[in-house]
This record gives C-alpha cells, sequence and structure tokens, in this order.
C-alpha cells in the first residue's frame, strides 16, 4: 500500500516522492553503462524470456495448430512422465520383481486410459480416427486397458445438442425441418469423429405416398478446421523429419478433405454400390445404403436407413455370453484372458488358428481342457441356448407371445434396439460376418481398386438376414492397376511364405526401411514388416539371413521407414484394420490365405 509520503502532488497529477524514485535507482542503475559482460548475459537472457513469451503467445492464440499441439502435449506429457517416473522408481529404487512391476503397470494403465480416451475427446478431430484404429489393431498388441477404454470411440463420441444439428440442417438445405422430415428423432443413433446420425422419415411429396425412414449424417462445423490444424502439423513434422514420405501425407489430407465433403461420400455409396453389385456382392452378401437424392449437401447427407446389430454389439455380446456360460459375471475378465491368449498366439507366429473360445486353455476353465478342438463350437451352443431360454422368459413375461428360436450351432442370439425403442431379434453368425467382411473388402482392393478403407467395428452392421450393412464410405481409398497387381503378388508371396520374393517386390517398388545406424535390412526383415501390413501379426523372434536370431518388438523399436509407396500405405491400414477386428473377436486370420483366390482371379485378369 502506497504511503502519502511516497507521492507528491504536480500540475500531472500525482507523481512519486524523491523517496519512491531513490528505491527504483538500484534497479535503473543496471540500465547505466559501463555495460559488462554479466549486463549483456542478463539484458539477453531478459530478452529472450521477454520475446518468447510473446512469441508463444502469439502462436497460441492465432494459430490454431499450434495451439493444438501445445494442448496436446499438455495433457499427455502428465502422463508420460508419471510413467517413466514409475519405471525409474520399480528398477532402480525399489528393484521390483517382474511380478510386482506387472501389478503397478496395471494400476497406472488402469487410470491413465481414461484420461487418455478424454484428451482423444477434447482434442477431437483425427485423433478420434486414430484412437478408433488403435481399438481396432490393438487386440493383444496394446495393454487391454487401453483397448477397452478406447474402444467406445468406435461406436461414437458424445453427441450435440438438437439445437445445433437442426440448426446446420436447415442452414446447408435452405429449408425448414418441418418442409424436410414428418418426424426427426433427437437422439442420435451414432456419433462419431466427423459428424453425427439421427434417424427421420422424410416427408412424402405426393398425398398417399409411404414416409419413407432414413438416416442423416450430419457434420460438425468446426471439424475442417481441426483436421485442417492436424494434418498442417503432420506435414510439417513429416517435411523436418522424413521428407521423402511428403506424398504420402498429401495422401492422407486428400482422403480425410474428400471424407469432409458429403457430396463425395453420396458418389463414393454409388459407385461401391455398382461395383460390389457388378460382383455379385451387392445384395447377395452385403447391403451398402443407397443416397436419398433430395438432401444431399456438403454438410448434411440423407441415406436409405439400414437396421441390425453393430459388429462391435455382436462381439461384445458373444463375449458376454460365453462368460455367463462359463459361471462368469460379463465379458471384462474373459477379454482379459483372450488378450492374454492373443498375445501369446502373435508370439508364436500368429496367423489363423484354431481361433475363437478355443484360446482359453487356461487351467481354470476346466471345460476348455476336458473338450479339446470341440470346445468352441460346444461353448458356442451352449452359451447361444442359454441366451435364448433366458429371452425367450423375458419375452414371454412381457409380451406373452409364442416366440421360436433356432440355436444352429455356432449362432447366437443377440438383441437389438429398433428404432422405435422395442427389443427386437436378430440372428448372428459371428464367425460367417467376419468371414464376410474380408472377403468383400479383398475383391474391393484386388479386383475393383475402390474400397473403404475405414471398416471399423462401429461402422459395420449384421442385418437381421446375416448379410452385412456397409455404412460409412466418406474414407474410400484407390488403387491403380499397376499397384493392384503389385499387392496381388504380394498377398501370393505371403501365402507361400516365400521371402526373397515379397522382399523383391516391396523393394523394386520403392519401399525403403533402415535400422537406426543407416545400415539395410535383409529379405527376412521386409518379409517380416510385409507380413504385419498383409497378412497377420507375428511377434515370434526373427531369424535374419545371417542366421542371427532377434526379438521383433527390439526389431521394430531400431528400425526405420525412409521411404513407403502408396499402395503399402493404403494397404497396410486396411489390412490392419481387417486383421485388428477378427483378433478383437477372438478369431484370428492370415490375410494372405483368405485372399489368395481373389489375388489369384485379379492376377488373371
Amino acid at each position: 500500500m502506497c504511503k502519502a509520503s511516497d507521492v507528491s502532488g504536480g500540475k500531472g497529477g500525482i507523481l512519486p516522492s524523491r523517496r519512491a524514485l531513490s528505491s527504483l535507482l538500484p534497479s535503473l542503475a543496471l540500465l547505466q553503462p559501463p555495460y559488462s559482460k554479466r549486463k549483456i548475459i542478463l539484458f539477453a537472457f531478459l530478452a529472450s524470456i521477454i520475446l518468447g513469451t510473446a512469441a508463444f503467445a502469439s502462436l497460441y492464440t492465432f494459430h490454431r495448430g499450434f495451439r493444438r499441439t501445445v494442448q496436446f502435449w499438455r495433457g499427455l506429457a502428465p502422463l508420460i512422465v508419471k510413467y517413466k517416473a514409475l519405471k525409474f522408481k520399480a528398477e532402480t529404487i525399489d528393484k521390483c520383481s517382474e511380478e510386482e512391476m506387472a501389478r503397478r503397470l496395471d494400476v497406472f494403465r488402469e487410470e491413465s486410459a481414461p484420461r487418455l480416451v478424454d484428451l482423444i475427446l477434447r482434442m477431437g478431430g483425427i485423433y478420434i480416427k486414430i484412437g478408433q484404429v488403435m481399438s481396432t489393431i490393438g487386440q493383444g498388441l496394446l495393454p487391454q486397458q487401453y483397448v477397452d477404454a478406447l474402444k467406445p470411440l468406435q461406436d461414437g463420441v458424445p453427441p450435440r445438442n438438437y439445437e445445433e444439428i437442426s440448426s446446420i440442417i436447415e442452414e446447408s438445405t435452405g429449408k425448414r425441418m418441418d418442409d424436410l422430415f414428418s418426424s426427426f428423432e433427437r437422439k442420435p443413433i451414432g456419433a462419431a469423429s466427423v459428424a453425427q446420425v439421427h434417424k427421420a422419415t422424410l416427408r412424402p411429396k405426393k398425398e398417399g405416398e409411404e414416409p419413407v425412414p432414413i438416416v442423416l449424417k450430419v457434420q460438425y462445423p468446426e471439424v475442417a478446421k481441426l483436421f485442417d490444424a492436424d494434418l498442417s502439423n503432420l506435414e510439417t513434422a513429416t517435411r523436418m523429419f522424413a521428407k521423402e514420405n511428403m506424398e504420402v501425407a498429401k495422401a492422407l489430407r486428400k482422403r480425410h478433405e474428400n471424407e469432409l465433403d458429403f457430396t463425395k461420400e453420396a458418389a463414393n455409396l454409388r459407385e461401391c454400390t455398382r461395383d460390389m453389385q457388378k460382383f455379385g456382392l451387392e445384395p447377395s452378401l452385403v447391403r451398402i445404403p443407397r443416397v436419398v437424392e433430395e438432401i444431399c449437401t456438403q454438410n448434411v447427407l440423407a441415406m436409405e436407413y439400414l437396421e441390425g446389430v453393430s459388429l462391435s454389439d455382436a462381439i461384445q455380446q458373444e463375449e458376454d455370453s460365453v462368460a455367463k456360460a462359463l459361471g462368469k459375471k460379463d465379458g471384462d475378465e474373459l477379454k482379459r484372458v483372450l488378450a492374454s491368449r492373443m498375445r501369446e498366439h502373435f508370439e508364436n507366429g500368429g496367423g489363423a488358428g484354431s481361433g475363437g473360445m478355443m484360446m482359453l486353455g487356461d487351467k481354470k476353465m476346466k471345460l476348455m481342457n476336458v473338450l479339446g478342438p470341440t470346445a468352441t463350437a460346444v461353448l458356442r451352443t451352449y452359451a447361444s441356448i442359454r441366451d435364448g431360454i433366458e429371452n425367450a422368459a423375458l419375452s414371454a413375461a412381457k409380451f406373452a407371445s409364442k416366440l421360436r428360436a433356432d440355436f444352429t450351432k455356432g449362432e447366437l442370439d443377440l438383441i437389438a434396439d429398433s428404432a422405435s425403442g422395442k427389443k427386437k431379434r436378430a440372428k448372428v453368425n459371428l464367425g460367417r460376418a467376419l468371414k464376410t467382411l474380408v472377403h468383400v473388402h479383398g475383391v474391393q482392393l484386388l479386383l475393383s481398386g475402390t474400397y473403404n478403407s475405414d471398416p471399423h467395428p462401429g461402422n459395420i452392421l449384421i442385418l437381421p438376414d446375416g448379410r452385412l450393412g456397409l455404412l460409412d464410405y466418406g474414407m474410400v481409398g484407390r488403387l491403380s492397376p499397376t499397384d493392384r497387381e503389385t499387392v496381388s503378388k504380394t498377398i501370393l508371396a505371403l501365402s507361400d511364405r516365400d521371402k526373397a520374393a515379397t522382399a523383391k517386390l516391396y523393394r523394386e517398388s520403392g519401399y525403403k526401411v533402415s535400422f537406426r545406424d543407416g545400415s539395410t535390412v535383409d529379405n527376412a526383415v521386409l518379409h517380416r514388416f510385409a507380413t504385419f501390413h498383409l497378412d497377420r501379426i507375428d511377434l515370434s523372434p526373427l531369424t535374419l539371413d545371417n542366421g542371427d536370431t532377434v526379438d521383433t518388438l527390439e526389431l521394430l523399436r531400431n528400425t526405420r521407414e525412409l521411404t513407403v509407396p502408396s499402395w503399402v500405405e493404403e494397404g497396410r491400414r486396411l489390412g490392419g484394420l481387417l486383421v485388428g477386428v477378427n483378433a478383437q473377436a477372438a478369431r484370428p486370420i492370415s490375410l494372405s490365405k483368405e485372399w489368395r483366390p481373389i489375388a489369384k482371379e485379379a492376377l488373371r485378369k
């Protein structure tokens, strides 16, 4: 508090007194010559702090990409620091055993996984896309706590309110909601990284016409700017650290920009429908929703409504059903066991195995040990019957109606919410659905060249008659005939376990990878990389061409990709998602074996 003696009057008002000024003299003296070396260093240090703070504040305020980078690392850095501190303390100070280290890491993952998902949801944009992909391909690779925490991203994110959505629709179409729809469900049936989806009934054009049920995909207004900022950051990082991969970064930008224009998605839906019909897959095996031409703008897209159970729900419900058949409360404990078995499967070479619940060869689960290879079918049938009895009893109590149950081997009775809110039965053969999913995308990639590059489980419906509904064609990839030929040859080489042929195809197409010290990799390493991209997850020790054996995870840490051809980037994203969703359903596959007949047909043509 300033005393009266510290100020004096004057024409200009209240001025500092001599006593107050004299107290500032020591500080002002620093500004007076002579300028010693220490003074100059101090001035430079203070100036750098002031300028740095000003530059940071300016960038944070006016540069969206910089601001999002800071926000991301501000959320992630504390988790990284805590993880490093935990490992240092456990290894260096406490000298923990492996069991204690695993216990501490489990505690850390339980705490950090929800925080990581919260960060992804706050960031939005491309971070949600990354989270969706990791939740699918991470089964058996990432700690199960992270996979479980990320999995809800497959089905959606917190939705926006009706007022905001209706405003977007009216502004984009130039029409009032009441003029467009005779009914509109305010609660969305799905909300994703780019848009959310509502069910509605299209207002008939003529009197006497039946109302048409549709789904409406509505894009969030800020998404384009968020994606632009995130992709600009990615391009900057690529330019600085991996300039040779700029074409991949540019292709990624183009793909996401196309995703943000719903008129292009509508064109993709029409094109892929025609392609699948040409190859005899639509509508016999799959259904792609038809575009409602009256409502198709850059930000709003209306499509035919397809009813079914999402693939992610079907996987979850099968886990719960089998868990109950084993006397467990739900699928959580089962998932932990499956994740452990899946990891062991990958460490033994991965690929197609006995799969399914056969992977539960745990001492605690006596049933599996007794039944051996037949346990999968027997247990699933038992789980199906159990579910059927429970559902029939529930339905009888509620509706007093006669129900029919068909417990075909390998099938489960799953319950899906219909649009009216009633429970509707949908018979799901999960194994058949997954086989169809893999086959259809093989045809799209190798024969058509136009394919859905984002088939995560939340984008797939299992329809009541067993067909698949393929919902989201915002991200569509395209391969040239030359690239399709290269991928087909690679599939055959992988299927034949021909390391030399696989490595030759990768080298000739321009794929380059080296060890951290700059030395070149051999055929065995290239073959293992190609295996990850287009076949299976193989974490078994790798024998190099010179006879040395290396740990696969150590190999991945000690190598770096220098150049990635577009067909490798496209193929490994699709391949990773398909291998991942099968692993998530405890049905590991060899993609090259599944696609071998398609690859042969592609090369014949």
